[in-house]
């Protein structure tokens, strides 16, 4: 009896102190994709309103595992990027969205947020505060503008920048189980159960490095898996469809090599390496496309109200965050992929609302002179984004910045 109570103990102890070995593991390895994985998961909060907040106070330096990107990120007591306090008796500027407005890829100056503060419009001269936080759709970027907007007095002018991930998603993706983020919050909006099980996990992945470890682990093997299921499955249309076809395609078509131009001539728009670019002469009617889904419009139009009640002018900006539509746009054609843009545009015409449009200031991207590692270049316009990632870089951060100040001034061109 005795020996099968020790034996018990032994199996109850084995597991916390496998637990805590591993997690000593991890704490000492410290891996440089768990490393940036853990700065940025630390740089958050939960929020029992909106999921995650930026946390105030912070102050991280954070490289990407890929030596993609690598800056200082901080947040202030109201857990906005950057070191400034609101200002109260200073009229505010505000940009409200996800990780490109946040500004990810850059340090906490060179985000265009920070490079809009003191811009001046008819004598008077803004504090630019910036709202932005990774992975918010339109009904939690709502959210954060109400909650916030309590807390800091003096908002004049917001910012509200549309991305096409909060409503749109490519096929392969949405095969993969990845949902735009408007839907994500329409799902788990009113599940209490979800909630709390969100926050359970996402409070032991902050403090526990081999929890976070674990769950990045399961998350990548649920996308390697779905990836794997849609490719099997288009392989296997494919087959059946024309199986001489798919033979040629996949084992006797060579290899397309990417040349390099090592003329001293610059033409823009610049060619992109491994990157196949459809464009089309015209956009499609905006009319034929399918309408916001209900939670895009429900967020627009709780924002639009709330600007009334507030008294503060709500700015929708259309800043193009997709390299393919930039590309078409320098050749004076036009990519689906700014579809979205132009279903968003759709909408807040019918309510009165007009849009920023940006697109037409990337005409001055390509052959912009700019230095890079002491050297003097001219840019295309892959350097205004951080390859593979799609956030701004510096220079493109510097772009935005400029084009959204001349939009704001000018009167609006036609984006097409």
């Amino acid at each position: 009896m005795i020996l099968s109570w020790k034996r018990w103990g032994a199996i109850v102890l084995f597991f916390p102190c496998l637990f805590l070995s591993l997690e000593l593991v991890f704490r000492l390895a410290n891996p440089p994709a768990l490393r940036y994985y853990r700065d940025v998961k630390l740089l958050h909060a939960y929020h029992p309103d909106y999921g995650v907040t930026l946390a105030p106070n912070e102050s991280r330096f954070v490289r990407h595992y890929a030596d993609l990107w690598q800056g200082q990120f901080t947040t202030n007591s109201f857990g906005l990027r950057g070191l400034k306090e609101p200002l109260p008796e200073k009229p505010k500027l505000v940009c409200l969205g996800d990780s490109l407005v946040m500004g990810f890829g850059v340090s906490d100056e060179d985000t265009f947020c920070s490079k809009l503060d003191g811009y001046e419009e008819k004598g008077i001269q803004y504090q630019s505060l910036n709202f932005g936080v990774d992975a918010y759709g339109s009904l939690g970027s709502y959210k954060r503008l109400r909650d916030l907007s309590e807390k800091i007095p003096n908002i004049k002018k917001v910012l509200f920048f549309i991305s096409p991930n909060d409503f749109t998603m490519p096929d392969e993706l949405r095969a993969q189980g990845i949902l735009p983020d408007d839907e994500n919050d329409a799902l788990h909006e009113n599940d209490l159960e979800w909630k709390n099980k969100f926050r359970i996990q996402f409070e032991l992945t902050r403090v526990s490095y081999l929890l976070q470890a674990l769950k990045l682990a399961y998350e990548q093997t649920k996308v390697k898996w779905a990836q794997t299921k849609y490719i099997i499955s288009i392989d296997s249309h494919q087959i059946a469809e024309s199986p001489i076809l798919y033979l040629k395609e996949t084992f006797f078509v060579p290899v397309k090599k990417v040349t390099c131009d090592n003329s001293d001539t610059f033409i823009c728009p610049t060619q992109i390496p491994n990157l196949q670019i459809e464009c089309s002469n015209t956009p499609i009617e905006p009319n034929e496309l399918e309408p916001l889904p209900e939670t895009t419009m429900r967020a627009y139009d709780k924002m639009i109200l709330f600007a009334k009640e507030k008294g503060f002018e709500f700015v929708p900006v259309l800043l193009p965050m997709q390299i393919e539509e930039v590309y078409c746009r320098q050749l004076g054609k036009y990519n689906t992929l700014g579809n979205y843009a132009l279903r968003a545009k759709r909408y807040l015409d019918s309510k009165g609302v007009r849009t920023l449009e940006i697109l037409p200031y990337t005409d001055k991207m390509c052959g912009r002179e700019f230095s890079i590692h002491g050297k003097i270049k001219k840019a295309g316009i892959q350097d205004y984004y951080i390859p593979g990632d799609g956030h701004l870089t510096k220079l493109g951060n510097l772009w935005a910045s400029e084009s959204i100040q001349s939009a704001l001034k000018d009167k609006q061109p036609n984006a097409f």
